[in-house]
């Protein structure tokens, strides 16, 4: 038989993990990023990755994404399609090609940051007005349990 403890933290589990789908569920919904036709998640996350790093190559692009050279080309295929990116020669080594964001990509990315600035704000307004003790507590958890997740 469980005790109260036991039971507290099997809720939480729960909880936790109906937090995870419905995020997940939110994350994976393709959006219109203010370009006028929707981007999927691996859209807006590989676009992100390039214009955070211009000048990226494809190889190292697909290595900071954590998929195939193939599987980025194919969703890279996709932004160029959209006007989102381009690829142009690599001046230094002509035989890579390096990828930038278009005028049209900045928009995007611009929408992603608000997104994502959107969701920071909800999670300040969550917290709320919790003591500093708590709100230390909830980061170490959640740092804690992200490193588990990664082993």
């Amino acid at each position: 038989m469980m005790n109260n403890d036991e039971l507290s933290k099997e809720k939480i589990s729960n909880i936790l993990l109906d937090v995870f789908k419905t995020f997940s569920k939110l994350d994976r919904k393709n959006r219109d990023y203010g370009v006028d036709e929707p981007l999927f998640h691996s859209e807006i996350y590989t676009l992100n990755e390039i214009r955070e790093h211009e000048g990226i190559h494809i190889t190292a692009l697909a290595e900071r994404c954590g998929v195939t050279k193939g599987a980025i080309s194919q969703v890279l295929k996709k932004l160029e399609q959209k006007g989102l990116v381009t690829k142009e020669k690599d001046v230094r080594n002509q035989s890579r090609l390096i990828l930038k964001v278009t005028p049209k990509g900045e928009i995007a990315y611009a929408h992603h940051l608000d997104y994502q600035n959107q969701f920071k704000q909800m999670i300040a307004e969550v917290l709320g007005d919790a003591p500093d003790d708590k709100v230390l507590y909830i980061k170490e958890f959640l740092i804690k349990l992200e490193n588990q997740l990664g082993k």
